[in-house]
């Protein structure tokens, strides 16, 4: 699931402020973010603290600095490299990204500047690529694999009802007849067909596996993604639904698929959305649920927060006083219906009483009142699950800190059980992360460090199922 804001990853968030003296007489923004990253890669703390005003020497001495320097790198390895750097200007402020290659993992580091040129914010998250970014790297690279024993070709498809043509890939078994099909829901964020995280490509592993046991599968950029149509940054879980409704629409309409096996494997928020699909279509055959929700997403949010801080070795006392802040938030965006007023409680909080710059509290409102981040946080996805009456396979990874097993699974069961389904199998497996590769921690970071897409196990088990599942259906 998406990340929620600014704040969540505490470890990873640094507030600083830079006095407008120390700055360049000419402004230049880009250079002064480098040389913040460049002073904590060779652990000259002094160096970035005499930079910091009177208020923030006193917020963050060095024994902080070098405490939360120390717990990423503890994770990500040594800073290498600084890759790249993009600017851009956001509610009055200049935001510098300087992408970093660190041993095991590349973060982006963002630095936030005010108008009088003084850093007004510092984080460290996980590299991300926007959307436009994530369609460009996207269409340089091969979206079938060399050699592979099956068809592979570029189609589109059109969801008539919001007027988007979303683009995609087709891969086939290379035989006459009809087959089974799937069509691969990406989860949160600007995802392409393939649905690269952490340099991972997991729908394009997925797409092959499958289609070189003999099912036919189709996978798409997301709107506004990629050479997919629409706005990306409107669209709410109820449209990436309706999008994928057309892609059950359009597989009915291949020759070589068989129209009464057609199925559905969603991943995180892709699983969510999986159900509401299968409500609203006769034509769905069964659903595979890959890390899927099964509570509300405040839940799912908070209980990111607290997995993710006390894996990353956050004392408890700060892990209370992070979910006791993330709870009022929440709270406020999901029973505030006015954004105005919504937005003035929120910075009131962050402001006033956090004592967060203001630069920090913009990009964090921004984020929480996003049509996209509303919807996700009131959404309850136990009716749909409860109106599901095909197969169901649901796969979750016991170092799954994102939608944790212990608390979703459950839901999920009791959801598919009230409402009739008896043909459902829910299943957690060992040491598999939220992406479903083998993991030590399950931490986010630790996404790029693997070398495996997804597990083998993870694969050969929902295939296993879905041949079972067709074949019986003959």
């Amino acid at each position: 699931m998406k990340n929620h804001h600014l704040l969540a990853l505490s470890f990873l968030v640094i507030i600083l402020i830079i006095p407008n003296r120390l700055l360049a007489s000419n402004g230049d923004n880009v250079k002064t973010a480098r040389e913040v990253v460049e002073f904590l890669g060779k652990g000259e703390y002094k160096e970035a603290i005499s930079r910091f005003d009177s208020t923030m020497k006193k917020a963050a001495p060095e024994p902080r600095l070098r405490a939360i320097w120390t717990s990423l790198i503890a994770q990500t390895g040594k800073l290498k490299t600084e890759l790249s750097d993009s600017s851009f200007d956001f509610n009055g402020y200049n935001i510098v990204i300087v992408t970093c290659q660190f041993e095991k993992s590349k973060l982006d580091v963002k630095v936030v500047f005010d108008k009088k040129s003084m850093i007004a914010g510092l984080f460290f998250a996980p590299h991300v690529e926007s959307a436009e970014k994530a369609g460009a790297i996207e269409s340089n690279q091969s979206d079938s694999l060399k050699g592979a024993p099956y068809l592979s070709k570029d189609v589109t498809f059109v969801n008539h009802a919001a007027n988007v043509t979303l683009a995609g890939t087709l891969t086939l078994p290379n035989s006459t007849g009809r087959f089974p099909a799937v069509l691969l829901i990406s989860g949160s964020g600007p995802n392409t067909r393939n649905e690269t995280v952490a340099g991972h490509r997991i729908f394009l592993a997925i797409a092959d596996y499958l289609t070189r046991h003999g099912i036919v599968v189709l996978r798409y950029d997301k709107r506004g993604v990629g050479k997919s149509t629409g706005n990306y940054a409107a669209a709410t879980t109820m449209n990436f639904a309706s999008d994928a409704l057309a892609g059950v629409e359009y597989l009915k309409t291949v020759k070589q698929v068989n129209p009464k096996e057609i199925g559905l494997i969603g991943h995180s928020e892709g699983a969510e959305i999986a159900p509401i699909v299968a409500d609203r279509s006769h034509d769905v055959a069964f659903i595979v649920m890959l890390g899927g929700p099964g509570v509300p997403g405040y839940r799912i949010i908070l209980s990111q927060l607290a997995l993710i801080d006390r894996a990353s070795g956050v004392k408890k006392s700060s892990v209370d006083s992070e979910l006791a802040l993330e709870s009022r938030l929440l709270n406020i965006v999901r029973t505030e219906k006015d954004s105005a007023r919504a937005a003035d409680q929120l910075k009131e909080i962050l402001v006033k009483e956090e004592r967060q710059p203001a630069a920090t509290a913009d990009a964090a409102v921004s984020e929480l009142l996003s049509p996209w981040y509303r919807e996700f946080l009131s959404y309850d996805p136990r009716p749909a699950l409860e109106k599901v009456k095909c197969p169901v396979l649901g796969l979750w990874g016991s170092k799954d800190l994102q939608v944790a097993p212990a608390e979703n699974m459950p839901a999920v069961r009791k959801a598919l059980q009230e409402g009739g389904n008896k043909h459902f199998k829910l299943v957690e497996i060992k040491k598999l992360n939220h992406l479903l590769q083998t993991a030590k921690t399950g931490s986010p970071l630790e996404y790029g460090m693997i070398k495996e897409a997804i597990s083998p196990k993870a694969l050969s088990t929902m295939t296993n199922w879905i041949l079972k599942e067709t074949h019986s259906a003959h």
